[in-house]
């Protein structure tokens, strides 16, 4: 640990405070917020933080040809030429120990002194991410040096804890160079070794919002038989979407509570409206079917008529199936999830959706899709810091 410490002091720049004594402080999560180049001047105030902790033997003052550059970097040289200069690192994207990474990321060092491009990347060493997988790109002065991976860089991926939450670890890359002679005057880049780690990738189902989530007719109330919220045995709640044998308009209603998702998701990679559907009579003589993203508070018959926020497409492909058959309704809400998450707090937490047919079948039977209420869920993958 303080051989890798001192090798980045003498880079002039701080790095977080893991070592293999301790374990990489992106995988312990205790790391501190990784800060900027300090010029630490004589040296004689710095103390090693590593394993020893506080109170361990401070750094050895180097001499006088590893003093740091001034504010203004000294005088730029070419590469192979001497400036003068210790050459160092004054900054590299994403932050060594980062997390949170998205997988299109690009790696940027920038160094104090022009670089001698091919003895850095012949000392540049990872497991993670190899030569091979790296594109290298340079500005011109060779100060700046672009990795860009040529696959996606990966996401670990989990189940959600009750709460939500990920309790995996991220997946964490590790990468560095050794020791780089830097010019012809045999200025040395000290070896250094950095982390970042990647965001994680967590899978979670929400059950249905139950008092949000049911059925309204046209002119006759909630429904009837299974068609409530509140159905006694033998019936289970179900949600009824098309009409009923005495020719009445059923519409669904399906409500999610959002809290139950954490408050630091960055993105939505799916979202999914599931359910297990039962088909009774002809629902294809109905027309087209309709999916809306909607803002209804509570179910009652103030909600047939809220303005929708959007049009998702028909939830019913029309196909004919006999009565009594099963399918299962998956719906992709991604963008009406993400867009509801984004403002929760004003939204009431809820994401909601309506479901109808075109019309109606006066055949007197029934003639609907129905979906048990327990069998509604919220299908979401999501990405965590």
């Amino acid at each position: 640990m303080r051989g890798l410490v001192f090798g980045l002091f003498g880079l002039g720049f701080a790095l977080s405070a893991c070592s293999g004594d301790t374990g990489d402080c992106h995988e312990t999560r205790t790391c501190p917020a990784p800060v900027g180049y300090i010029d630490a001047g004589d040296f004689d105030n710095w103390w090693s933080a590593g394993a020893a902790g506080e109170g361990a033997a401070p750094f050895d003052a180097p001499g006088p040809s590893a003093v740091p550059a001034t504010s203004e970097g000294g005088a730029r040289g070419t590469a192979g030429a001497p400036s003068g200069e210790l050459p160092r690192v004054l900054g590299v994207s994403p932050a060594d120990g980062a997390i949170g990474v998205a997988s299109d990321a690009q790696i940027v060092i920038t160094f104090s002194e022009p670089a001698n491009r091919a003895a850095f990347e012949a000392a540049y060493e990872s497991a993670d991410l190899p030569r091979a997988s790296l594109e290298f790109t340079w500005n011109e002065p060779n100060t700046m040096l672009t990795m860009k991976p040529m696959s996606p860089l990966g996401y670990q991926s989990g189940a959600a804890e009750p709460d939500g939450s990920a309790g995996f670890l991220p997946k964490t890359y590790h990468y560095g160079f050794n020791d780089v002679t830097w010019d012809d005057a045999g200025h040395v880049l000290p070896a250094t070794r950095l982390t970042f780690s990647t965001l994680r990738q967590v899978s979670a189902a929400l059950p249905a919002d139950t008092l949000r989530t049911g059925n309204w007719t046209d002119g006759e109330g909630e429904g009837i038989h299974n068609c409530l919220r509140g159905a006694k045995a033998p019936y289970a709640p179900t949600v009824c979407v098309g009409d009923d044998s005495n020719n009445v308009r059923y519409t669904g209603f399906v409500s999610f509570d959002l809290s139950q998702l954490p408050a630091t998701i960055t993105e939505f990679s799916s979202a999914r409206l599931v359910g297990d559907a039962v088909v009774y009579g002809a629902p294809s003589a109905l027309g087209p079917s309709l999916l809306e993203h909607v803002a209804f508070g509570d179910l009652s018959e103030a909600a047939l008529a809220v303005p929708a926020s959007a049009n998702l497409g028909p939830f019913y492909s029309g196909t004919e199936l006999a009565t009594g058959a099963h399918f299962e309704l998956v719906e992709d809400i991604t963008s009406a999830v993400a867009a509801d998450y984004a403002t929760r707090t004003a939204g009431s937490n809820r994401t909601q959706y309506r479901l109808s047919f075109a019309k109606i079948a006066a055949d007197g039977a029934w003639d609907d899709m129905e979906l048990s209420t327990s069998s509604i869920a919220l299908s979401t993958t999501y990405l965590l810091p």
